[in-house]
């Protein structure tokens, strides 16, 4: 089974804010999902910057990359659209070895090395994961991750243009991501926001109804339901990653 169908409900994809090279990829939300507001609430300092970066962000989803999203999934069967999603998670797996290397979790960065390897030959550059089928499923890890598994803090909450949520360890790892982004070594600059430009609207695509989702849930709160279900989801996951699971 393609990788393209299972995408959305990856983990990788859940949390994709990070790597269009500076892919962040869900403008509204940086893909954060609901969740109960945290015991202890977000360090938010910089809030009135934030809220207009957040606004921003909304102004140029509705305007620009969501329409041009709904397009492209209007216009390009969906094989295709899945092949185009397996290539860029594929080379999403540079980042993951990476990270996994730096944070000494030396298992994980062989298995996704060997992921990437046999779907980058066998699966056509990545156009078919025939890794899952043989026990070598999709991870994630972004250098926001590596930073925490170094002990840095997480600091104040943190919204990013084009990016979204974040906070200033995670924005100084998206940075420090963008070195793992094939994207990034394209000598021809208009080939290189181009690529940048396509794994945006690929991943954008992915989530076209989640604006209105969050709407309804946020009842006319929707940066404090964005920042607090970030700040929830994130916690989690460095939780986890330190618990070693």
């Amino acid at each position: 089974m393609a990788r393209g169908g299972a995408l959305i409900e990856s983990e990788r994809m859940k949390r994709k804010r990070a790597a269009v090279g500076l892919l962040g990829a869900l403008l509204l939300t940086g893909c954060a999902t609901a969740g109960t507001r945290p015991t202890r609430g977000p360090d938010d300092p910089l809030k009135p910057i934030n809220k207009r970066i957040f606004a921003f962000n909304q102004g140029l989803d509705r305007v620009i990359v969501k329409p041009t999203a709904e397009a492209y999934v209007g216009l390009t069967p969906l094989p295709m659209r899945r092949g185009v999603s397996d290539v860029f998670s594929n080379l999403e797996d540079i980042e993951v070895i990476v990270n996994k290397a730096l944070q000494g979790r030396a298992r994980g960065a062989l298995l996704e090395t060997a992921r990437f390897l046999v779907n980058s030959t066998l699966g056509l550059l990545g156009v078919i994961d025939v890794a899952t089928p043989m026990g070598l499923p999709a991870r994630s890890a972004d250098f926001g991750e590596t930073l925490a598994s170094w002990g840095v803090p997480s600091g104040p909450y943190l919204v990013l243009p084009l990016f979204g949520p974040s906070d200033v360890r995670d924005g100084i790892g998206i940075a420090f991501d963008t070195y793992t982004n094939p994207a990034t070594y394209l000598s021809d600059p208009s080939a290189r926001w181009s690529a940048y430009t396509f794994q945006l609207i690929d991943t954008r695509s992915h989530y076209l109804h989640q604006g209105f989702l969050i709407r309804m849930a946020a009842a006319g709160h929707e940066y404090t339901f964005v920042r607090d279900a970030f700040w929830q989801k994130r916690r989690a996951q460095i939780r986890a990653l330190r618990s070693g699971r």
